[in-house]
């Protein structure tokens, strides 16, 4: 009988990983492991820090006063309010302007009264608008006299906390600054904004009226005369 052939070997044949080649991969996923690891860890407390994080109120309040001195509203207030011209009020720790921008409108060109008032003993500065209405003598003028009250109801006083805070004015002319201005003509050339906060000390100077400048004919302006 013939004898029986022996099966051939299949070139190539898979020999399967080595040892090394296990102990290699493993290693390698192993890095790839750690390393994705802590990126997202990473990841995850920048963004829990970010969360936490909450915007410096002081910053959000020189912007508003920025914009509203630079949108101010030269509409002349009657001497019944105590100028008679457009309505800036201002002092080494308060300032009262008309201004064209609000805080509670959906959209600028809204003249309202704003007053910024800082207790020293507080350390607090208080933030308070109320619509301008030239008709209503007293309301206004119990505004502008008004101390900060945080539980009022109307007008809302919001209080921020600075360390210290201080303004001074000069007018076109000056070669200096004063720490009060009331000028019921004309309104200064620039307004300097002196701030201590978290040992940082810092100032600004803002222009009133930027955007818009007055007209210095009368007769182009909106007269608004109160009622008695």
């Amino acid at each position: 009988m013939r004898g029986k052939r022996a099966a051939p070997k299949v070139l190539g044949q898979c020999r399967g990983f080595t040892l090394l080649e296990l102990v290699l991969a493993t290693l390698i996923s192993t890095l790839v492991i750690g390393i994705l690891s802590v990126a997202l860890t990473f990841s995850l407390r920048m963004w829990e820090r970010r969360q936490d994080q909450k915007p410096n109120e002081f910053s959000l309040l020189m912007e508003l006063l920025v914009m509203q001195l630079a949108e101010f509203d030269a509409t002349p207030v009657s001497s019944e309010f105590g100028a008679a011209g457009p309505l800036f009020v201002g002092s080494e720790h308060s300032l009262v302007v008309a201004t064209d921008h609000s805080v509670k409108a959906l959209s600028g060109g809204v003249p309202v009264v704003a007053k910024y008032t800082y207790l020293p003993q507080d350390k607090t500065l208080y933030y308070a608008e109320i619509p301008l209405d030239p008709y209503h003598h007293e309301e206004l003028r119990e505004f502008i006299e008004m101390a900060p009250d945080v539980e009022s109801q109307r007008p809302r006083f919001y209080p921020v906390k600075v360390d210290n805070f201080a303004l001074e004015y000069s007018g076109e002319e000056d070669e200096g600054y004063t720490n009060s201005w009331d000028d019921p003509e004309k309104l200064p050339g620039t307004v300097m904004v002196r701030w201590s906060l978290e040992e940082t000390t810092a100032s600004r100077i803002i222009v009133p009226d930027l955007l818009f400048p007055q007209s210095k004919d009368n007769s182009q302006r909106r007269e608004i005369v109160g009622g008695s």
